[in-house]
Protein backbone atom coordinates (compact mmCIF):
# COMPACT_ATOMS: atom_id res chain seq x y z
CA UNK A 1 0.00 0.00 0.00
CA UNK A 2 1.36 3.73 -0.39
CA UNK A 3 1.50 6.30 1.42
CA UNK A 4 -1.38 8.37 0.12
CA UNK A 5 -4.43 8.08 2.09
CA UNK A 6 -7.82 7.11 0.30
CA UNK A 7 -10.68 9.47 0.51
CA UNK A 8 -12.32 7.78 3.47
CA UNK A 9 -8.66 8.01 5.18
CA UNK A 10 -8.23 11.37 3.84
CA UNK A 11 -11.65 12.75 5.36
CA UNK A 12 -10.89 11.02 8.61
CA UNK A 13 -7.55 13.01 8.81
CA UNK A 14 -9.08 16.08 8.75
CA UNK A 15 -11.33 15.33 11.57
CA UNK A 16 -8.30 14.43 13.52
CA UNK A 17 -6.43 17.54 12.74
CA UNK A 18 -9.36 20.00 13.41
CA UNK A 19 -9.78 17.89 16.86
CA UNK A 20 -6.43 18.73 17.56
CA UNK A 21 -6.55 22.01 17.33
CA UNK A 22 -9.20 22.97 19.00
CA UNK A 23 -8.34 24.28 22.40
CA UNK A 24 -10.49 25.93 25.48
CA UNK A 25 -11.20 29.50 24.84
CA UNK A 26 -10.03 31.96 27.61
CA UNK A 27 -6.58 30.46 27.94
CA UNK A 28 -5.42 28.46 30.98
CA UNK A 29 -4.14 24.95 31.16
CA UNK A 30 -3.29 23.74 28.15
CA UNK A 31 -5.77 20.39 26.88
CA UNK A 32 -3.76 17.04 27.86
CA UNK A 33 -2.26 15.38 24.22
CA UNK A 34 -4.61 13.90 21.30
CA UNK A 35 -1.90 11.38 20.18
CA UNK A 36 0.52 8.88 21.10
CA UNK A 37 3.03 7.62 19.14
CA UNK A 38 4.20 4.44 19.81
CA UNK A 39 7.52 2.32 18.90
CA UNK A 40 6.56 -1.48 17.29
CA UNK A 41 9.64 -3.23 16.85
CA UNK A 42 8.36 -5.38 14.06
CA UNK A 43 6.23 -4.58 10.97
CA UNK A 44 3.14 -6.08 10.31
CA UNK A 45 2.84 -8.53 7.01
CA UNK A 46 -0.90 -7.81 7.21
CA UNK A 47 -3.48 -5.83 9.26
CA UNK A 48 -5.28 -9.14 8.98
CA UNK A 49 -5.25 -10.73 12.57
CA UNK A 50 -5.53 -14.45 10.98
CA UNK A 51 -1.99 -13.75 9.86
CA UNK A 52 -0.38 -11.70 12.38
CA UNK A 53 1.99 -13.21 14.73
CA UNK A 54 4.66 -11.99 17.40
CA UNK A 55 4.62 -9.06 19.46
CA UNK A 56 2.75 -6.65 16.78
CA UNK A 57 -0.07 -9.07 17.57
CA UNK A 58 -0.90 -8.54 21.55
CA UNK A 59 -0.35 -4.72 20.36
CA UNK A 60 -2.53 -4.47 17.04
CA UNK A 61 -5.27 -6.64 17.47
CA UNK A 62 -7.09 -4.93 20.74
CA UNK A 63 -6.80 -1.76 18.83
CA UNK A 64 -8.61 -2.20 15.56
CA UNK A 65 -10.54 -5.51 16.57
CA UNK A 66 -12.67 -7.18 19.17
CA UNK A 67 -12.63 -10.57 20.70
CA UNK A 68 -15.12 -12.32 22.08
CA UNK A 69 -13.98 -11.67 25.66
CA UNK A 70 -10.61 -10.74 26.61
CA UNK A 71 -8.15 -10.85 29.43
CA UNK A 72 -7.66 -8.03 32.30
CA UNK A 73 -4.84 -7.36 34.33
CA UNK A 74 -5.72 -9.80 36.58
CA UNK A 75 -5.99 -12.56 34.21
CA UNK A 76 -9.75 -12.76 34.86
CA UNK A 77 -11.37 -13.19 31.46
CA UNK A 78 -13.72 -9.73 30.98
CA UNK A 79 -16.81 -9.84 28.12
CA UNK A 80 -15.82 -7.63 25.00
CA UNK A 81 -17.94 -7.73 22.03
CA UNK A 82 -20.01 -10.62 24.20
CA UNK A 83 -22.59 -9.27 26.47
CA UNK A 84 -21.19 -11.59 29.63
CA UNK A 85 -18.35 -14.75 29.99
CA UNK A 86 -20.25 -17.91 29.16
CA UNK A 87 -20.19 -20.15 32.51
CA UNK A 88 -21.68 -23.02 33.85
CA UNK A 89 -23.71 -20.62 36.82
CA UNK A 90 -25.13 -18.45 33.83
CA UNK A 91 -25.92 -21.34 31.47
CA UNK A 92 -23.33 -20.60 29.20
CA UNK A 93 -21.53 -23.70 29.29
CA UNK A 94 -23.31 -27.12 29.49
CA UNK A 95 -23.18 -29.56 32.03
CA UNK A 96 -21.08 -31.94 29.99
CA UNK A 97 -18.98 -28.60 28.83
CA UNK A 98 -19.37 -29.53 25.23
CA UNK A 99 -21.29 -26.54 24.53
CA UNK A 100 -20.85 -22.91 24.81
CA UNK A 101 -23.13 -20.17 24.39
CA UNK A 102 -21.97 -16.51 23.82
CA UNK A 103 -24.56 -13.67 23.79
CA UNK A 104 -23.63 -10.95 21.62
CA UNK A 105 -24.37 -6.84 22.94
CA UNK A 106 -26.35 -4.71 21.76
CA UNK A 107 -25.80 -2.30 18.78
CA UNK A 108 -22.39 -3.70 17.90
CA UNK A 109 -21.42 -1.69 14.65
CA UNK A 110 -18.35 -2.40 12.07
CA UNK A 111 -16.10 0.94 11.68
CA UNK A 112 -18.20 1.36 8.37
CA UNK A 113 -21.42 1.14 10.39
CA UNK A 114 -22.17 -1.84 9.30
CA UNK A 115 -24.13 -4.09 12.28
CA UNK A 116 -21.95 -6.23 14.10
CA UNK A 117 -24.01 -10.00 14.46
CA UNK A 118 -23.42 -13.45 15.45
CA UNK A 119 -22.82 -14.22 11.41
CA UNK A 120 -19.64 -11.88 11.86
CA UNK A 121 -18.91 -14.81 14.47
CA UNK A 122 -19.53 -17.94 12.50
CA UNK A 123 -17.45 -16.09 9.24
CA UNK A 124 -14.71 -15.86 11.36
CA UNK A 125 -14.73 -19.18 12.57
CA UNK A 126 -15.15 -20.48 9.61
CA UNK A 127 -12.55 -18.45 7.71
CA UNK A 128 -9.81 -19.98 10.75
CA UNK A 129 -10.20 -23.47 9.91
CA UNK A 130 -10.66 -22.55 5.87
CA UNK A 131 -7.72 -24.99 5.01
CA UNK A 132 -7.21 -22.60 2.09
CA UNK A 133 -6.24 -19.25 4.46
CA UNK A 134 -2.53 -19.63 5.48
CA UNK A 135 -3.01 -19.18 9.15
CA UNK A 136 -0.04 -20.02 11.67
CA UNK A 137 -2.09 -21.87 13.76
CA UNK A 138 -5.89 -23.16 14.40
CA UNK A 139 -4.78 -25.05 17.63
CA UNK A 140 -8.11 -25.03 19.76
CA UNK A 141 -10.47 -24.85 16.73
CA UNK A 142 -9.88 -28.09 15.81
CA UNK A 143 -11.63 -29.31 18.96
CA UNK A 144 -14.76 -27.39 17.59
CA UNK A 145 -17.49 -29.60 15.70
CA UNK A 146 -19.85 -26.44 14.71
CA UNK A 147 -20.45 -22.91 15.20
CA UNK A 148 -24.17 -21.59 14.73
CA UNK A 149 -25.61 -18.32 14.45
CA UNK A 150 -29.08 -19.27 16.54
CA UNK A 151 -30.52 -15.78 15.99
CA UNK A 152 -28.46 -12.61 15.20
CA UNK A 153 -26.92 -11.99 19.09
CA UNK A 154 -26.76 -15.30 20.18
CA UNK A 155 -23.94 -17.71 18.76
CA UNK A 156 -23.83 -21.46 20.41
CA UNK A 157 -20.25 -23.08 19.49
CA UNK A 158 -20.62 -26.84 19.49
CA UNK A 159 -17.40 -29.16 20.41
CA UNK A 160 -16.37 -32.43 19.82
CA UNK A 161 -15.52 -33.15 23.45
CA UNK A 162 -14.68 -30.83 26.52
CA UNK A 163 -12.19 -28.64 25.82
CA UNK A 164 -11.48 -26.36 29.24
CA UNK A 165 -8.97 -23.44 27.58
CA UNK A 166 -11.94 -22.75 24.72
CA UNK A 167 -13.48 -19.76 26.26
CA UNK A 168 -9.73 -17.80 26.56
CA UNK A 169 -9.32 -19.37 22.92
CA UNK A 170 -12.15 -18.67 20.98
CA UNK A 171 -12.04 -15.38 19.42
CA UNK A 172 -10.02 -14.53 22.21
CA UNK A 173 -6.44 -13.50 23.48
CA UNK A 174 -4.64 -16.71 23.56
CA UNK A 175 -5.05 -17.28 19.76
CA UNK A 176 -5.56 -13.53 19.31
CA UNK A 177 -8.12 -13.91 16.83
CA UNK A 178 -10.34 -10.87 16.26
CA UNK A 179 -14.05 -10.87 14.78
CA UNK A 180 -13.58 -10.74 11.01
CA UNK A 181 -16.88 -8.78 9.00
CA UNK A 182 -18.45 -11.28 6.86
CA UNK A 183 -20.12 -8.01 4.50
CA UNK A 184 -16.78 -7.52 3.38
CA UNK A 185 -15.49 -11.04 3.33
CA UNK A 186 -18.09 -13.74 2.99
CA UNK A 187 -17.55 -13.87 -1.04
CA UNK A 188 -13.51 -14.76 -0.98
CA UNK A 189 -12.50 -18.04 -1.84
CA UNK A 190 -9.84 -16.94 1.06
CA UNK A 191 -8.42 -14.24 2.31
CA UNK A 192 -4.48 -14.29 1.77
CA UNK A 193 -3.94 -11.83 -0.78
CA UNK A 194 -7.37 -10.10 0.11
CA UNK A 195 -6.76 -5.65 -0.51
CA UNK A 196 -8.44 -6.26 3.71
CA UNK A 197 -5.57 -7.34 4.85
CA UNK A 198 -3.94 -4.13 4.04
CA UNK A 199 -6.87 -1.67 4.60
CA UNK A 200 -9.00 -3.25 7.88
CA UNK A 201 -12.11 -2.54 9.11
CA UNK A 202 -12.63 -3.74 12.67
CA UNK A 203 -14.96 -2.74 15.80
CA UNK A 204 -12.50 -2.07 17.99
CA UNK A 205 -11.58 1.43 19.44
CA UNK A 206 -9.79 2.32 16.90
CA UNK A 207 -9.59 2.00 13.19
CA UNK A 208 -6.52 2.05 10.66
CA UNK A 209 -6.18 5.56 8.63
CA UNK A 210 -2.80 5.51 6.71
CA UNK A 211 -0.15 2.76 6.69
CA UNK A 212 3.17 4.22 5.40
CA UNK A 213 5.25 1.20 4.57
CA UNK A 214 8.69 1.00 6.32
CA UNK A 215 7.68 4.32 8.32
CA UNK A 216 4.25 3.97 10.49
CA UNK A 217 0.97 3.00 10.65
CA UNK A 218 -1.91 5.75 11.89
CA UNK A 219 -4.48 4.72 13.75
CA UNK A 220 -7.48 7.14 14.79
CA UNK A 221 -10.02 6.64 17.07
CA UNK A 222 -13.87 4.55 16.22
CA UNK A 223 -16.52 6.84 17.08
CA UNK A 224 -19.24 3.88 16.77
CA UNK A 225 -17.05 2.29 19.53
CA UNK A 226 -19.42 0.35 22.36
CA UNK A 227 -17.16 1.84 24.70
CA UNK A 228 -17.71 5.08 24.09
CA UNK A 229 -15.20 6.86 21.71
CA UNK A 230 -11.32 6.73 23.17
CA UNK A 231 -10.03 9.65 24.84
CA UNK A 232 -6.82 9.61 22.92
CA UNK A 233 -7.78 10.78 19.06
CA UNK A 234 -5.18 9.14 17.32
CA UNK A 235 -2.65 6.63 18.64
CA UNK A 236 0.40 6.39 15.60
CA UNK A 237 2.81 3.06 15.68
CA UNK A 238 6.10 3.72 14.27
CA UNK A 239 8.10 0.85 13.04
CA UNK A 240 11.56 1.00 14.26
CA UNK A 241 13.68 -2.44 15.03
CA UNK A 242 16.78 -0.90 16.86
CA UNK A 243 15.78 -0.63 20.40
CA UNK A 244 18.71 1.45 21.36
CA UNK A 245 17.05 3.83 18.30
CA UNK A 246 13.88 3.48 20.31
CA UNK A 247 15.78 4.83 23.31
CA UNK A 248 17.32 7.68 21.55
CA UNK A 249 13.63 8.60 19.73
CA UNK A 250 12.36 8.73 23.89
CA UNK A 251 14.43 11.05 24.60
CA UNK A 252 14.09 13.42 21.85
CA UNK A 253 10.21 12.67 21.71
CA UNK A 254 9.96 11.29 18.57
CA UNK A 255 8.29 8.56 20.57
CA UNK A 256 5.86 8.48 23.18
CA UNK A 257 5.61 4.88 24.27
CA UNK A 258 7.76 1.70 24.23
CA UNK A 259 5.17 -1.94 24.86
CA UNK A 260 8.56 -3.54 24.14
CA UNK A 261 10.92 -2.26 25.82
CA UNK A 262 14.31 -3.44 26.23
CA UNK A 263 14.54 -4.65 30.24
CA UNK A 264 18.56 -3.84 29.53
CA UNK A 265 17.58 0.03 28.99
CA UNK A 266 15.55 -0.25 32.10
CA UNK A 267 17.58 2.68 34.49
CA UNK A 268 17.91 4.73 31.25
CA UNK A 269 14.10 4.78 30.53
CA UNK A 270 13.39 5.75 33.72
CA UNK A 271 15.97 9.02 33.35
CA UNK A 272 14.04 10.47 30.78
CA UNK A 273 11.88 13.42 31.45
CA UNK A 274 8.39 13.40 31.15
CA UNK A 275 8.51 9.29 30.72
CA UNK A 276 7.74 6.49 33.60
CA UNK A 277 8.79 3.16 33.36
CA UNK A 278 6.08 0.21 34.20
CA UNK A 279 7.21 -3.30 35.40
CA UNK A 280 4.51 -6.41 34.57
CA UNK A 281 4.43 -10.03 34.57
CA UNK A 282 3.58 -11.16 31.20
CA UNK A 283 2.24 -14.51 29.03
CA UNK A 284 5.52 -15.32 27.79
CA UNK A 285 9.34 -16.45 28.06
CA UNK A 286 12.56 -16.03 26.84
CA UNK A 287 12.59 -19.36 25.10
CA UNK A 288 15.98 -21.46 24.20
CA UNK A 289 14.67 -24.35 21.67
CA UNK A 290 15.97 -26.97 19.32
CA UNK A 291 15.04 -28.23 16.14
CA UNK A 292 14.74 -31.92 17.30
CA UNK A 293 14.96 -33.20 13.56
CA UNK A 294 18.08 -32.05 12.75
CA UNK A 295 20.62 -34.83 12.63
CA UNK A 296 22.92 -33.44 15.62
CA UNK A 297 20.97 -31.95 18.16
CA UNK A 298 18.30 -34.35 17.00
CA UNK A 299 20.07 -36.57 19.43
CA UNK A 300 18.53 -36.09 22.71
CA UNK A 301 21.81 -36.66 24.70
CA UNK A 302 23.52 -34.16 22.72
CA UNK A 303 20.80 -31.32 23.77
CA UNK A 304 21.11 -32.78 26.96
CA UNK A 305 24.73 -32.08 27.24
CA UNK A 306 24.75 -28.73 25.46
CA UNK A 307 22.16 -27.54 28.76
CA UNK A 308 23.98 -29.28 30.88
CA UNK A 309 27.02 -27.42 29.69
CA UNK A 310 25.10 -24.11 30.36
CA UNK A 311 25.10 -22.00 33.37
CA UNK A 312 21.33 -20.89 32.36
CA UNK A 313 21.35 -18.85 35.39
CA UNK A 314 24.29 -17.02 35.38
CA UNK A 315 23.30 -16.48 31.26
CA UNK A 316 19.86 -15.14 31.97
CA UNK A 317 21.27 -12.81 34.38
CA UNK A 318 24.43 -11.68 32.42
CA UNK A 319 22.06 -11.12 29.25
CA UNK A 320 19.28 -9.18 30.84
CA UNK A 321 20.92 -7.29 33.45
CA UNK A 322 19.10 -8.52 36.09
CA UNK A 323 16.29 -8.14 34.39
CA UNK A 324 14.81 -11.56 34.05
CA UNK A 325 15.66 -14.30 36.32
CA UNK A 326 16.04 -18.20 35.27
CA UNK A 327 14.22 -19.87 38.54
CA UNK A 328 10.33 -20.49 37.76
CA UNK A 329 11.00 -19.56 33.79
CA UNK A 330 8.45 -22.48 32.99
CA UNK A 331 5.86 -20.90 34.52
CA UNK A 332 5.45 -18.67 31.57
CA UNK A 333 5.29 -21.59 29.75
CA UNK A 334 2.27 -23.66 31.79
CA UNK A 335 0.86 -20.77 34.06
CA UNK A 336 -0.84 -21.74 36.87
CA UNK A 337 -0.19 -25.05 36.44
CA UNK A 338 3.18 -25.04 36.18
CA UNK A 339 5.26 -27.56 39.02
CA UNK A 340 8.71 -25.88 40.22
CA UNK A 341 9.95 -29.01 41.17
CA UNK A 342 10.35 -30.04 37.63
CA UNK A 343 12.63 -29.07 35.09
CA UNK A 344 15.40 -29.59 32.57
CA UNK A 345 18.99 -30.80 33.41
CA UNK A 346 20.91 -28.55 35.81
CA UNK A 347 24.66 -27.37 35.15
CA UNK A 348 26.95 -30.09 35.62
CA UNK A 349 29.98 -30.35 33.28
CA UNK A 350 30.68 -33.57 34.17
CA UNK A 351 27.88 -35.08 33.32
CA UNK A 352 27.14 -33.03 30.06
CA UNK A 353 31.12 -34.46 29.04
CA UNK A 354 29.88 -37.96 29.39
CA UNK A 355 26.40 -37.60 27.40
CA UNK A 356 29.30 -36.09 24.58
CA UNK A 357 31.02 -39.28 24.73
CA UNK A 358 28.47 -41.58 24.26
CA UNK A 359 26.88 -39.55 21.62
CA UNK A 360 30.67 -40.04 19.74
CA UNK A 361 31.50 -36.72 19.87
CA UNK A 362 34.43 -36.66 22.08
CA UNK A 363 37.18 -34.24 22.75
CA UNK A 364 40.42 -34.14 19.83
CA UNK A 365 44.08 -33.03 20.69
CA UNK A 366 42.75 -29.52 20.99
CA UNK A 367 39.88 -29.82 23.03
CA UNK A 368 36.99 -29.34 20.58
CA UNK A 369 34.76 -32.10 20.61
CA UNK A 370 33.90 -33.91 17.01
CA UNK A 371 32.72 -37.38 15.58
CA UNK A 372 33.74 -38.99 12.27
CA UNK A 373 36.17 -36.07 11.82
CA UNK A 374 33.81 -33.63 11.78
CA UNK A 375 33.68 -30.55 14.81
CA UNK A 376 30.42 -30.21 16.68
CA UNK A 377 29.47 -26.95 15.65
CA UNK A 378 25.80 -25.85 16.51
CA UNK A 379 24.25 -22.94 14.50
CA UNK A 380 22.18 -20.40 16.84
CA UNK A 381 19.62 -18.31 15.09
CA UNK A 382 18.39 -15.01 16.85
CA UNK A 383 16.52 -11.77 15.86
CA UNK A 384 18.47 -8.59 14.93
CA UNK A 385 18.33 -5.52 17.05
CA UNK A 386 17.35 -6.98 20.21
CA UNK A 387 20.36 -6.59 22.62
CA UNK A 388 19.73 -9.14 24.84
CA UNK A 389 19.23 -11.87 22.12
CA UNK A 390 22.61 -10.96 21.02
CA UNK A 391 24.04 -10.77 24.54
CA UNK A 392 22.48 -13.85 25.01
CA UNK A 393 24.15 -15.41 21.98
CA UNK A 394 27.39 -14.21 23.40
CA UNK A 395 27.78 -15.93 26.20
CA UNK A 396 25.98 -19.65 25.12
CA UNK A 397 29.11 -19.21 23.02
CA UNK A 398 31.34 -18.66 25.16
CA UNK A 399 30.15 -21.59 27.92
CA UNK A 400 29.86 -24.11 25.06
CA UNK A 401 33.62 -23.16 23.77
CA UNK A 402 34.39 -24.26 26.71
CA UNK A 403 32.73 -27.57 26.76
CA UNK A 404 34.38 -27.99 23.35
CA UNK A 405 31.58 -27.15 21.34
CA UNK A 406 31.69 -24.26 18.54
CA UNK A 407 28.66 -22.01 18.67
CA UNK A 408 27.82 -20.22 14.98
CA UNK A 409 25.52 -16.92 15.73
CA UNK A 410 23.24 -16.16 12.63
CA UNK A 411 21.00 -12.84 13.38
CA UNK A 412 17.58 -12.57 11.07
CA UNK A 413 15.79 -9.39 10.52
CA UNK A 414 12.11 -9.64 12.98
CA UNK A 415 10.27 -10.19 9.61
CA UNK A 416 12.84 -12.96 7.91
CA UNK A 417 13.09 -14.74 11.31
CA UNK A 418 9.39 -15.41 11.11
CA UNK A 419 8.32 -15.56 8.02
CA UNK A 420 6.64 -18.92 6.44
CA UNK A 421 9.01 -22.14 5.52
CA UNK A 422 7.88 -20.80 1.58
CA UNK A 423 9.22 -17.31 2.09
CA UNK A 424 12.40 -18.82 3.59
CA UNK A 425 11.95 -18.14 7.39
CA UNK A 426 14.37 -20.14 9.64
CA UNK A 427 12.03 -21.47 12.33
CA UNK A 428 9.33 -22.21 9.56
CA UNK A 429 11.68 -23.61 7.38
CA UNK A 430 13.64 -25.84 9.77
CA UNK A 431 16.72 -24.03 8.99
CA UNK A 432 18.63 -23.81 12.00
CA UNK A 433 19.89 -25.90 15.42
CA UNK A 434 19.38 -24.00 18.46
CA UNK A 435 17.05 -20.71 18.48
CA UNK A 436 16.10 -18.12 21.04
CA UNK A 437 12.61 -16.29 20.94
CA UNK A 438 10.76 -14.47 23.05
CA UNK A 439 7.29 -15.96 23.12
CA UNK A 440 3.88 -15.08 23.88
CA UNK A 441 1.80 -17.81 25.51
CA UNK A 442 -1.56 -18.73 26.78
CA UNK A 443 -3.08 -17.26 30.15
CA UNK A 444 -3.69 -21.30 30.50
CA UNK A 445 -1.56 -24.35 31.02
CA UNK A 446 -2.40 -25.94 27.82
CA UNK A 447 1.15 -26.26 25.91
CA UNK A 448 -0.66 -28.63 22.78
CA UNK A 449 0.01 -25.37 20.43
CA UNK A 450 3.74 -25.90 21.38
CA UNK A 451 4.59 -29.59 21.54
CA UNK A 452 1.36 -31.51 20.02
CA UNK A 453 2.50 -33.75 16.96
CA UNK A 454 -0.43 -31.48 14.63
CA UNK A 455 1.32 -28.48 15.57
CA UNK A 456 4.83 -29.17 14.23
CA UNK A 457 5.88 -26.37 11.97
CA UNK A 458 5.14 -25.10 9.09
CA UNK A 459 1.71 -25.97 10.42
CA UNK A 460 1.41 -24.38 13.87
CA UNK A 461 4.14 -22.99 16.49
CA UNK A 462 5.61 -26.13 17.08
CA UNK A 463 8.73 -24.65 15.62
CA UNK A 464 10.90 -27.85 17.26
CA UNK A 465 9.35 -30.06 15.68
CA UNK A 466 8.78 -32.26 19.08
CA UNK A 467 6.37 -35.12 18.72
CA UNK A 468 5.44 -38.06 20.64
CA UNK A 469 2.20 -39.36 21.43
CA UNK A 470 2.21 -39.55 24.92
CA UNK A 471 2.57 -35.62 25.20
CA UNK A 472 -0.04 -35.30 22.97
CA UNK A 473 -1.86 -37.86 25.47
CA UNK A 474 -1.27 -36.06 28.70
CA UNK A 475 -2.35 -32.89 26.56
CA UNK A 476 -5.45 -34.36 25.93
CA UNK A 477 -6.39 -34.95 29.28
CA UNK A 478 -5.30 -31.52 30.89
CA UNK A 479 -7.84 -29.80 28.17
CA UNK A 480 -10.81 -32.14 28.34
CA UNK A 481 -11.50 -31.36 32.18
CA UNK A 482 -13.11 -28.34 33.82
CA UNK A 483 -11.15 -29.11 37.02
CA UNK A 484 -8.08 -27.26 38.28
CA UNK A 485 -6.71 -29.79 40.01
CA UNK A 486 -6.76 -32.44 37.44
CA UNK A 487 -5.49 -30.22 34.70
CA UNK A 488 -2.52 -29.49 36.72
CA UNK A 489 -1.73 -33.09 37.49
CA UNK A 490 -1.51 -33.16 33.18
CA UNK A 491 0.64 -30.38 32.87
CA UNK A 492 2.77 -32.06 35.46
CA UNK A 493 2.89 -34.62 33.24
CA UNK A 494 3.98 -32.88 30.03
CA UNK A 495 6.44 -30.89 31.93
CA UNK A 496 7.90 -34.19 32.86
CA UNK A 497 8.26 -35.31 29.48
CA UNK A 498 9.34 -32.34 27.85
CA UNK A 499 12.21 -32.30 30.68
CA UNK A 500 13.59 -35.54 29.34
CA UNK A 501 13.03 -35.14 25.48
CA UNK A 502 13.92 -30.94 25.74
CA UNK A 503 12.80 -30.21 22.72
CA UNK A 504 13.44 -26.63 24.77
CA UNK A 505 14.33 -24.71 27.91
CA UNK A 506 12.46 -21.90 29.21
CA UNK A 507 14.94 -19.56 29.84
CA UNK A 508 12.84 -16.63 32.06
CA UNK A 509 9.48 -15.56 32.02
CA UNK A 510 8.84 -12.61 30.77
CA UNK A 511 9.12 -9.62 33.18
CA UNK A 512 7.39 -7.21 30.94
CA UNK A 513 9.26 -3.25 30.92
CA UNK A 514 6.67 -0.59 29.26
CA UNK A 515 7.15 2.70 28.77
CA UNK A 516 5.21 5.23 29.38
CA UNK A 517 4.14 8.81 29.22
CA UNK A 518 3.94 10.21 32.86
CA UNK A 519 0.75 11.58 32.09
CA UNK A 520 -1.09 8.50 31.10
CA UNK A 521 -3.70 7.18 32.48
CA UNK A 522 -5.67 3.77 32.82
CA UNK A 523 -2.57 2.07 31.74
CA UNK A 524 -3.18 -1.29 33.28
CA UNK A 525 -1.10 -3.94 31.43
CA UNK A 526 -2.60 -7.65 31.34
CA UNK A 527 -0.51 -10.34 30.91
CA UNK A 528 -1.46 -11.42 27.30
CA UNK A 529 -1.82 -7.86 25.93
CA UNK A 530 -0.59 -3.93 27.40
CA UNK A 531 -3.00 -2.74 25.68
CA UNK A 532 -6.16 -4.36 26.32
CA UNK A 533 -8.20 -1.73 27.29
CA UNK A 534 -6.42 1.27 24.82
CA UNK A 535 -9.98 2.52 24.24
CA UNK A 536 -9.92 3.97 27.75
CA UNK A 537 -6.84 5.35 28.06
CA UNK A 538 -6.43 8.85 29.11
CA UNK A 539 -4.26 12.22 29.75
CA UNK A 540 -4.43 13.72 33.21
CA UNK A 541 -5.46 17.14 33.02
Amino acid sequence: MSGVPSCRRAAAALLVAALAACSPAGGGAPPPPSRLTVALPQEPPSLNPLFLSGAATATLVPMIFSYLVTLDEHDRLQPDAAAVVPTRANGGVSADGKTIVYHLRRGLRWQDGAPLTAADVVFSYRAIVNPRNNVVSRSGYDRVAAVDALDPLTVRVRLREPYAPILSTFLAPNQNYGILPAHLLRDKPDLNQAAYNRDPIGSGPYRVAEWVRGDHLRLIRNESYYGGSPPIAEIDLKFVTDSNTILNQLRTGELDVDLVADPNHAAEYAAIRGERVVRAPLAGIGDLFFNVRDADVGDVRVRRALVASLDLSRIVREATRGAQTYAKAGRGLFSWGYDPAIGPPRYDPAAAAALFDAAGWRRGAGGARARDGRPLDVQFVFVTGNATAAALGLLLQQQLRTAGVALSLRAYNPTQFRAPAADGGPLYGGKFQLAFLEIYTPADPDTSWYFNCSEQAPNGFNTSRYCDPRTDRAETAGTSTYDPAQRRRSAADVQRLIAAALPEVPLWQENAVYVVPAALREFRPAAESPVWNVGRWTFAR
